[in-house]
């Protein structure tokens, strides 16, 4: 992911076809290829059966007109050979899963000795353990205690360039959410301005575990809901307190 965020350099390891340097890639010893007999050397044979008459290639040139009388033993007559070769490949900033980076040159060398064409790089981006990206932004939950959420306070949130203060204001509730300008992915291709997405939080309720409650902490979560006129379930007792020993 951060590989992506902020670009990368790596090293592919690809298996290409490249032209056989004993023949030059005409696939003959002799580096001589002689006209097709069953085409005449156009590459296409008619083919006529009651009225209709079919134009294909030809089978025995495959359409090149010309056949190997006198096989290379380096390539088998086919003028080029399968290598492995490692290809440097520099991933740009803001890189998203699905993106194709081409890569001139770098592909399958042509037949007869023809020019290489393009290597095609399809970008593929592992997730994050706590961002969820969209486009040029990056979305994360930030949990807090409900007295932070009516009291206010200040966090201080870790984004990908670095760690940021965020002011939550008094009476926050649930659902809102909070952007850190220009704290997201780099836009591919941007070069001012607005290079960079944001860092959106939303806001959720650390609800704790009732097990996990003090009796001190229940006792003043039960006066806060007696004070506010809030119904609650009734206190478990003996029997939570039994409980809560044998999970602990």
């Amino acid at each position: 992911f951060e590989q992506a965020v902020f670009g990368h350099e790596t090293t592919l390891s690809i298996q290409r076809r490249e032209t056989c340097e004993v023949c030059g890639g005409s696939g003959s010893a002799s580096g001589r290829r002689e006209t097709c007999s069953m085409c005449g050397g156009v590459g296409r044979v008619r083919m006529t059966q009651g009225f209709f008459s079919v134009t294909r290639t030809c089978p025995q040139c495959g359409g090149m007109g010309t056949v190997v009388t006198d096989p290379c033993e380096a390539c088998g007559g086919t003028g080029y050979i399968e290598r492995e070769r490692e290809i440097d490949v520099e991933i740009p900033a803001g890189v998203d899963t699905g993106l194709r980076l081409r890569l001139r040159g770098k592909g399958d060398h042509g037949t007869l000795g023809g020019p290489p064409g393009d290597l095609d790089v399809v970008i593929q981006v592992e997730p994050h353990p706590r961002f969820e990206r969209d486009g040029a932004d990056v979305h994360e939950a930030l949990t807090l205690h409900y007295a932070q959420l009516v009291l206010g306070t200040s966090v201080e949130i870790e984004t990908l360039h670095g760690p940021e203060t965020l002011k939550i204001p008094p009476g926050t509730a649930i659902g809102n959410v909070f952007r850190l300008r220009g704290q997201g992915i780099p836009r591919l291709g941007a070069r001012s301005g607005d290079a960079r997405g944001d860092h959106v939080l939303h806001v959720a309720l650390d609800v704790p575990h009732p097990r996990d409650l003090s009796e001190e902490r229940e006792r003043l979560l039960r006066e806060l809901a007696e004070t506010a006129e809030v119904p609650v379930q009734e206190s478990g007792g003996v029997f939570k307190r039994v409980l809560r020993k044998v999970l602990d």
